[in-house]
């Protein structure tokens, strides 16, 4: 007779992994595991990685849906956002979590998404989790504030970002396919470097704000030497990327750029940039590069940013004289 193949049930949510690094991948993995609430698939896209993530995953198999795909091609180092979207694309279900290979999921993390879900009909949302930032083993460094509304705005998200006020990493949203294929997918930026941040505030202006799942956090890794966040090797990078989210900010945020708060936020952002992100290490024409993009935005701020660190440049030069 002829033999009928049953497909998998469709969950209600998908969460889609790139992968490229074992280190803490079991651990990540582990934390998926300890889900009190099982309507979910895992998809692993691994990125053509020199290392056999696949037996790590072969060990879940049991514990719960997962999905493994390996991409003969490596995109990250070219296209991270486009190597998100490839993974994005191996799932189905109307739910999306985009996780990464060494962050880890409070055990409560699924259930709070699908019951935040049901109030939403119309499929239009975007969900955060609280966050807390954690090294390489496990210990907390840093913990956000806890949530002041309910709802927050593109804008208002963009602001607590730049002034600082709130650390982002993208493990900490959820969101609705429909809201991922309206609004056209990730803002691509190098390295995908402000591409989460931009990516956020654009969903929320189309559905009207940022749903906040107050509760126990997700905890984003941070650790020494794995993530790009500390390394200076991809600083011309970041400069362009930093560049290009400054344009994006001005296109699409141009009524709110002659407002207080937002130019003490975006000069905020500027100096934290080039002292933490760039460890200082960068050189006057990538300064002005930063500074004539800032100036069509902020003509004020852009030249107290040029004349600070220029003042600070030749200071460091007299001094290792």
């Amino acid at each position: 007779g002829v033999q009928t193949c049953a497909l998998p049930i469709l969950k209600k949510l998908a969460i889609i992994i790139p992968a490229y690094k074992p280190r803490f991948l079991q651990e990540t993995l582990d934390s998926i595991a300890k889900q009190n609430n099982h309507e979910f698939t895992v998809y692993i896209g691994d990125d053509a990685s020199p290392y056999p993530l696949e037996t790590i995953v072969d060990c879940y198999k049991n514990k719960f849906d997962i999905i493994y795909h390996r991409f003969e091609q490596n995109m990250g180092k070219k296209d991270l956002p486009g190597h998100w979207e490839r993974c994005i694309l191996l799932s189905e279900e109307e739910l999306i979590w985009l996780f990464s290979d060494d962050d880890l999921m409070p055990f409560d993390g699924v259930a709070r998404v699908i019951q935040a879900s049901q109030k939403h009909s119309d499929g239009k949302y975007i969900f955060r989790f609280p966050l807390e930032v954690v090294d390489e083993y496990g210990k907390l460094k840093y913990k956000n504030p806890p949530f002041k509304t309910d709802l927050t705005s593109g804008y208002e998200f963009l602001l607590d970002k730049l002034s600082g006020k709130i650390s982002s990493a993208a493990c900490e949203y959820v969101f609705s396919r429909t809201v991922w294929e309206q609004t056209g997918g990730f803002i691509k930026f190098p390295l995908a470097w402000c591409t989460d941040d931009a990516t956020w505030a654009k969903f929320a202006e189309f559905t009207g704000g940022i749903i906040s799942l107050p509760g126990n956090p997700v905890s984003w890794r941070n650790a020494e030497g794995e993530n790009i966040s500390n390394s200076t090797h991809f600083n011309k990078e970041k400069i362009r990327a930093t560049i290009l989210f400054i344009e994006w900010i001005g296109i699409n945020y141009h009524s709110h750029l002659n407002e207080r708060k937002f130019k003490k936020a975006i000069k905020r952002y500027i100096y934290k940039f080039l002292q933490h992100s760039l460890k200082n290490d960068f050189s006057l024409h990538d300064l002005l590069l930063l500074c004539n993009a800032l100036k069509k935005l902020t003509l004020n701020v852009s030249l107290q940013v040029l004349v600070h660190h220029v003042w600070k440049k030749i200071k460091r030069q007299l001094a290792s004289n």
